[in-house]
This record gives structure tokens, sequence and C-alpha cells, in this order.
């Protein structure tokens, strides 16, 4: 497809001497419309599964679609328009060789090849400080075009992926203009020389050192200063180039520039290394972001989820009494549009065998004792096989678990979850350098908890923002070393608090 309409663009450059007739020019037009349809259709889908997908629950991450949204829908209407006008043809051709149909089909090409999309055409900040409005920001910001055309301190990122592990940067410039910029600059009068400045940019302090390279070479840069100032989970993002109309091994000036984007430690793809355009209906479901697709085998439960597990507000409509504290009375009015196990947590936890450390199974006995009802008691002692349920068979307590909810249960649903003794003064062994530090700032439950599921490679679940988020920050700041990796935290933006049987005050 991409091809097509380069021919189409190719055929109608101004400087050409022949003109083509009105009709064959409309008949371009029409050709490049039914192109502009056809994304725009796709978009519009991937729009609607994004928003079913987000309207089940509450999302922490929401996908950032409308940059997306808003370009195809405004590249399709200069199209119709241009259709619709009285132009002449020589105008008419220039508006369509300056149309970007061929930019937005290779990015949406691009992002049909990735998966949990987050956003699109958003700039990241390397000095944060420099960020509109004079505000510090560690996030990337939407902003309109052009704003960021005098602003050095920013990256564009065409495609936010891999739930933001990966930024993708889609080019369709030229080999032709590449050529040309190169000779502006001077490079071309001595191609073959070994002399070229081809040092990593990952080493490069100075934006001035850029001034002498090419946009894509510069855009490269850019994007490594950025993704080392974001992290996420302690790694800058990895960062993908897609040249749709460069081809490697073949003009040795081309090849050193593709060289130079490497250097960055950029993943550089060639317009001969691109598959073949794919039916969104057949890639639709990896491109929503779905955290539950890198979840560990055996998954660390966190004792805000053991809580959300066992309370009557999870299983089944409470009436709100009056004596209800305002939290709990929240909750239920939550639950009612939200559905925390069907929507949330049994999408999640599926057929994975569960465990949990002493100290969370602790503190959910505590709360326990002091505030359940009896039924909130029962799936307690079924979630861990404890008192009157100790010596009960998996199957028996899978089945007593199902009876004593409205919900249906995952096929496969394990129980119990098997309770992990953790030794707290030794939990760091082994683990990044920077476990420490986060040890340090967490208390004996928490630490138990997210150090434990870091240590065995197990994914923690967990409804305990203000902890994971703390995780995070220091782990951002601190950074991990090559081969290392931070701790999995499945984060449910729900919780649940036990209902309480007897009267707490608000």
């Amino acid at each position: 497809m991409a091809g097509a309409i380069t021919q189409n663009l190719g055929s109608l450059h101004l400087e050409e001497d022949s003109t083509a007739p009105r009709p064959e020019l409309e008949a371009t037009i029409q050709g490049l419309i039914e192109r502009g349809k056809h994304l725009h259709n796709e978009v519009e889908a991937y729009v609607e599964a994004v928003l079913a997908k987000q309207k089940i629950g509450k999302v922490y991450s929401p996908v950032e679609y409308r940059n997306l949204r808003n370009d195809m829908k405004n590249e399709l209407a200069f199209l119709q328009k241009l259709a619709s006008s009285t132009m002449d043809p020589e105008k008419a051709r220039h508006y369509i060789v300056s149309s970007n149909l061929l930019y937005y089909e290779a990015l949406w090409g691009a992002a049909k090849r990735s998966s949990g999309l987050q956003s699109f055409r958003k700039y990241f900040f390397w000095d944060r400080h420099t960020a509109p409005g004079g505000k510090s920001t560690t996030k990337g910001l939407s902003l309109a075009k052009g704003s960021q055309a005098k602003n050095k301190t920013a990256a564009l990122v065409d495609i936010v992926a891999e739930e933001g592990r990966e930024w993708i940067r889609v080019s369709t410039v030229s080999e032709k203009r590449i050529l040309f910029d190169l000779a502006k600059l001077g490079w071309m009068n001595d191609s073959d020389s070994e002399d070229e400045d081809m040092s990593d940019a990952r080493n490069t302090k100075d934006d001035e050192d850029d001034e002498d390279q090419i946009d894509v070479v510069r855009n490269a840069r850019e994007l490594a200063r950025a993704a080392r100032a974001n992290p996420i989970q302690g790694r800058p993002p990895k960062v993908h180039f897609v040249l749709t109309r460069v081809a490697a091994g073949q003009t040795p000036a081309i090849d050193k520039i593709i060289d130079k984007i490497r250097a960055t430690g950029a993943v550089v793809q060639c317009g001969d290394d691109i598959p073949a355009a794919v039916p969104l209906e057949s890639v639709l479901p990896q491109l929503l972001v779905d955290r539950s697709r890198k979840l560990s085998k055996t998954l660390n439960i966190d004792c805000t989820i053991l809580l959300a597990l066992i309370s009557d507000i999870s299983h089944t409509e409470c009436p709100i009494l009056d004596w209800y504290p305002g939290e709990v009375r929240a909750q239920i009015k939550e639950e009612a549009e939200e559905h925390l196990l069907p929507t949330h947590l049994y999408p999640a936890i599926g057929a994975h065998p569960m465990v949990c450390t002493q100290e969370a199974a602790d503190q959910m006995n505590l709360i326990v004792q002091t505030l359940a009802t009896d039924t909130e008691k029962l799936r307690a002692n079924l979630l861990l096989a404890q008192g009157d349920c100790k010596s009960r068979s998996p199957k028996d307590l899978a089945e007593e678990w199902a009876r004593a909810s409205d919900h249906d249960v995952p096929s496969g649903f394990q129980l119990p979850l098997k309770v992990m003794s953790v030794n707290l003064d030794t939990i760091t062994d082994g683990l990044p350098t920077v476990a420490t530090t986060v040890a340090a700032e967490l208390g004996p439950l928490n630490k138990s908890i997210f150090l434990y599921g870091w240590a065995e490679n197990l994914t923690t679940l967990s409804a305990n923002r203000g902890r994971a988020r703390q995780i995070e920050t220091i782990i951002n700041e601190h950074g991990l070393k090559d081969g290392e990796d931070g701790p999995h935290i499945w984060l449910c933006g729900e919780s649940r608090s036990l209902i309480a049987k007897h009267g707490r005050r608000r």
C-alpha cells in the first residue's frame, strides 16, 4: 500500500514538465481518498476497541489516541476537500504532493506491527526544567504541531508501544533527500572517509554536536537523550527507527547514516525489511494494552488483593448502611459499576498458582479478626486453607469459594495460596544494588511483599498504588544496569475493604 501511494505522489512532482489531464488527476485523488478512508476506518475501529476495553473499569494509564485519531481525520478531510475543489491542475498537484498520507500510513503500519500501544505523536523531554510553563516533568507531552520547533530539549515519539517500553519513530524521508542534505553539509566531498564522527550518541552531552547532522540523525540523538531521561521500570525505552524509503547495503553514504542512527542504541528497520501490511482484525488484540500478558506463571498476592478477594463487597450486592465509613460506602457504589473480580482480578489470576508472604497473610488475618463478617472469615480460611478449611482438598476449597460468591470463578482457579516465609535480613541478596535503597524506604510488610516478588521473579498483584509508585520512582532515579530487571508489579486500580458486621463509626 505504501509503495502504491509513493508512486501516486511521486508522479505529481511540480518540477515535471508534463501535466496530467484533469480526469487522470481526479482518478489519482480518488485513489488517495480511498486509501485515506481505509486508514481512517481502521484507526476508528482501533479507538472503538480501546474505549470498549477502558469502559470495563478504571484504567491506570489511559491510552492517548486523540493525536492519531485527529491526524487521520484531518488528512482524510484534506483529501476530500481537494477532490471537491475547482483549482487548476498544477495547484492541485502541489497540494497532493504536500499530503501527509504516506507518512500516516507508514505510522499506522508500524503501529500494527507492534503491541501494547500507549500513545501517539508525543514529545518527551530530556531537560525536564525546560518543559512548557517552566514545570519539571518526567512525562511526555502531547503538543500541537510546530510548538516544539525551537525547543531543543524534547524529542517526538510517533508511537509509544510495549506499554511504554518501546518508542517508535517513523521517517518517510527518501534517499534522494538524505543525499541532498549531506551534500549541503559538505559530507559528500569524501564519502569514503573514515574520519566521520561515528561516536555513540549515548556519550554526547553537548546539544550543539547535532548542528552538523541531518535531521534523521539529529532526531535519533534527541530520542536517545529523551529515553535516558524518561526511564520506565528503571530502563530507558527501546528506540525503534522505521525508515520506509531507505534501503541498506546499496549506497555507502546512506549506510553511514544508518550506522549513525544505530550508534545511538536505536534499532533501525529499513524499507526493504518492512513486512507487508496486515488487516487490523488480525492484530487488534495485541495492539490493546493488556498488562496480564506478561504475568509470571505463579503470582505473588499483596495484602490489599487478599482483602479484595475475600471482601463481601467484591462478591455480592451489599446494602449501604448509614454507619458504614465513607470509604466502604464509596466502594459499594463503585462495585456496582466496576465489578472488580470478573473485570479485573479474575482475568489476571485465571488458573495461575498463587503465593503470598507470611507477613501479608498475618496482616490479612489481623484485619479479618477485627472486622470481617462470617462470609469474609470463610473466604479467608478458604483462600489460605486455614482454620476449619485446613484439611480440605483444593477442589473442595474452589467449589466452596464459588458457592460463597455471585460471580463465576475462572476455569482452573487454584486454591489455596501457598504462604511463604521470608528472611527480611537477606531479602536483597542477589537483587540489583538499588533494591537496598528500596528496602530502606519500605516497612516490614511491604518489604516482604514487593522484594519477595522481585527476588523470585514473580509478578506481584497489588492495589497499593502509593507503594508501587514509590518503588518505581526510586528505581527510575537510581537506574538499573544492563541485564538487571526491576520488580514486575501488576497494579489494580481498585481496592476493597472488609465490610464489617459490627459498627465502625464514621
